[in-house]
Parts: C-alpha cells; structure tokens; sequence
C-alpha cells in the first residue's frame, strides 16, 4: 500500500512536543477518545484492529485522524515498536490544516480512503477493479484510486 508522509518541515516552527514511548507502549486503545492524531517522528507504530496488525508506520507519517475527524472514538488501537517519538496533533490543529491547506486536505482524503480500502480488502479480498466513474473530477477520481497526488 503505498505511504502518505507528513513533511515535518510544516511542523518545524510549530513546537507542538514530542510523546516519547518504549517498545509495547499504547498511543491509544481502541474505545479511546479522539482527541488528537500524530505523525510519527522516529520509530515505528502498529495500527492493531481485533489484535490483528493492519498497518506499520514509520517516521512522517500520520495516524489517529478518523476519531479527530468525525469527534468519536479509536476503533483500532496504536501501539509503539521499539522506542518511538511522536508528534502530537491537536484536534483544532487539524481541523485548521484541513481547512486552510487544500493539498493537506487532499492527502488526508487520499489516506483516509486507502485505508478504508485496506479494510475493505481485508473482508472480501477479490479485486474490486476501477471504482471512479466515468466523468469525475480527475481530482476527486485520483483520490477515490487512493492516489496522494494533486491536480489533473
């Protein structure tokens, strides 16, 4: 599946902390609230849903944006792999990167949907080919193909 990375550079002015973790530590738990999504800065996190590991991240990139998003809880739990550094998102941060950034809206759109595909895959794995319809906005059918790119 191909990767979405967050350019830390955006973060770099921002200060926003760092949550450091040792190997096994829970970002979050699935029932958890959604008050924040991170980018991982250094090591590596587990996305686990019914103890089953759906998705490795690495250094940029970013996760926990579903219950930001919509305002309920984690579905899935995050857990650290080996000693790991987060950077943390405030709900209202998002909120203001989704709105006033259209290419980071974008590739959240772009992420959020291939995970959902990934899941989707995960229940009936047969190929499902094209989805996009015929006459879409190329925009709007690039990100349904899971495609992180901007523009026609």
């Amino acid at each position: 599946m191909p990767k979405t990375i967050f350019d830390f550079g955006v973060l770099a002015g921002a200060d926003l902390g760092v949550v450091a973790l040792a190997d096994g530590g829970a970002v979050y738990s699935k029932g958890d609230p959604g008050d924040r999504a991170y980018v991982v800065h250094s090591g590596t996190v587990d996305l686990r849903c019914m103890d089953d590991t759906v998705e490795v991240l690495g250094p940029g990139e970013i996760f926990g944006l579903a219950a930001v998003l919509d305002g309920g809880v984690r579905f899935c739990s995050a857990i650290a792999v080996g000693k790991t550094e987060l950077i943390p998102l405030s709900r209202s941060l998002v909120e203001t990167l989704v709105g006033d950034d259209p290419e980071f809206a974008a590739a959240v759109t772009a992420l959020m949907v291939r995970r959902l595909r990934a899941a989707f895959a995960r229940l009936d794995p047969a190929p499902a080919g094209k989805i996009a319809e015929p006459g879409l906005n190329p925009i709007v059918a690039g990100v349904a193909d899971g495609d992180a790119h901007i523009g026609r």
